[in-house]
Parts: structure tokens; sequence; C-alpha cells
């Protein structure tokens, strides 16, 4: 007679990893309450529909937060002019060196390295059999784009020299999307408490540098790269819950043919 209480194997994540432990649904959580309804789609179906669910929610979000900021919070010249003071002081700092560095920095969450780090990290995920966790990286940051994308089509605030899309940054969402969820697979695999500091430490400075370098170019505010930085966190958040709740569905169907064959 088969032991139902065991974990089912299932496909695309080792039931022993440790990095696959980030995304086991916990007992009794959303995922799976979720996962007896969802349970007869496919696994990449489940993590979509989940995700953009929870980007469409997380756009609302902030849109309002785009909203508060834009229409009551900068009313205020004094929240106004300190939110002015830090990118115009970095304006006096620049030199052509600095400006070379910050271009650097800038492409650290820019479209092409961003797009090139997730796919090295996805196609490595996938040729070890692990295409659960190249899923959730990948869909981090279709998350993060799902959500800028919308917010900025409703949220306008006019940057430092002047155009459009200044709230939020988005080059800091994406290099919080993406660095975050493998620093969440990578430093799972490790033991030693200095190796997963090492590794958190060098997730949570690119995004620093992206800010740092994003309001030296005069592309930012603070308040933008900081809602930059919640809309990243929010991102990976979304993208562990359906990844969570594609694993647990994937529990289920096979929880229930092992009892179809018992």
């Amino acid at each position: 007679m088969s032991d139902l209480s065991q974990t089912p194997k299932i496909s695309g994540i080792p039931n022993h990893s440790r990095a696959g432990r980030r995304l086991k649904a916990r007992t009794d959580g959303r995922s799976e309450q979720l996962a007896p309804r969802l349970y007869r789609l496919p696994a990449l179906v489940i993590s979509w529909i989940v995700a953009n669910v929870g980007a469409v929610l997380h756009a609302g979000c902030m849109i309002g937060l785009g909203f508060f900021v834009t229409k009551v919070v900068l009313t205020s010249g004094t929240i106004s002019r300190a939110d002015d003071r830090f990118p115009n002081w970095l304006a006096g700092q620049r030199t052509p060196s600095r400006t070379d560095w910050s271009y650097v920095g800038s492409m650290i969450g820019d479209t092409p390295v961003i797009v090139s780090v997730v796919g090295l990290v996805a196609l490595a995920l996938v040729l070890r059999r692990r295409w659960r966790m190249a899923s959730f990286v990948v869909q981090a940051i279709l998350a993060e784009v799902l959500v800028y994308g919308i917010t900025v089509r409703f949220i306008e605030r006019v940057r430092p020299p002047g155009p459009t899309h200044s709230f939020p940054s988005g080059h800091t969402a994406a290099a919080v999307a993406v660095y975050g969820s493998i620093a969440l697979l990578l430093a799972a695999h490790f033991k030693a408490r200095p190796l997963r500091v090492a590794i958190w430490s060098v997730a949570i400075a690119l995004p620093l540098i992206v800010a740092l370098a994003r309001m030296y170019r005069g592309m930012h505010h603070p308040i933008d790269v900081t809602a930059g930085a919640l809309m990243g966190v929010a991102a990976l958040l979304i993208a562990m819950f359906a990844a969570r709740t594609s694993r647990a569905a994937a529990e289920v169907r096979a929880g229930r043919r092992l009892e179809t064959f018992s």
C-alpha cells in the first residue's frame, strides 16, 4: 500500500533540493488552498495565471501609491524640495569618470543585462532539470515588467531633467526582482552563514548601485527608487506564490494518481 503521507515526486524540482524548499507551499497556506482548484491545468499555465492576477492587483496598489505621491505628498513644497535635493547634489558631483561608472551601474538593471542574466540562469536550471526554479526566476521579471507597464500608463511624474515616467524606477524594480530571486535560490544551497550573507549582500548591493546610478544620471528621485524597490520585492513575492501554487497543484495531481493506482 502506498504511503500517501510522503510528498509525491514531481517533475522540475528535486524533492530534497534545499533551493526547492523555498518554492514549497506552506501547510494550509493560500497556495495549498488554491491547488485543488487548479491541478488539472498545466504547471506553467497555473504559474502564469496566478502571477498575472497578482501582478494586476499589485499594479492597482502601485497606481494608488503613485496618485498619493504625486497628488498629495509632493504638493508639499518641503517634501518636493527634499526629494529634489539629493539628485541635484549628485548632479553637482558629476565628472567624466563618475558618469562612466554610473552608466555601468545603470546597466546592471537595464534590459540587455537583465534579459541576459535571466536567460543564462534559466537555461542553467533547465539543463539541470530544475525548470520550476527557472520558471520562478523568469516569472519574477515578467511580473515586474507587467506591473511597471500598467503603472506608468496612469502615473506621470517629471524626471529631474524633464521627461515623464520618473515614478517608479523600473531599473531598480527589475534589479530587486531578478537578483533577489536568484539569491533566494542560490543562498539556500549553502549551510555556511558567511556564504549566505555574502550572496544576499551582493543581491542587496546591486539594486542599491542601480538606484544610485539612476539618480546620479538624473532619471529618478529618492521616492521613485524607493517605490521601485518595493515594486521589485512585491514582484518577487508574486513569483514565489505562483511557483508554490504550481508546485502544490502538481503534488495534488501526483497524489491523486497514486490514489488511483494504489
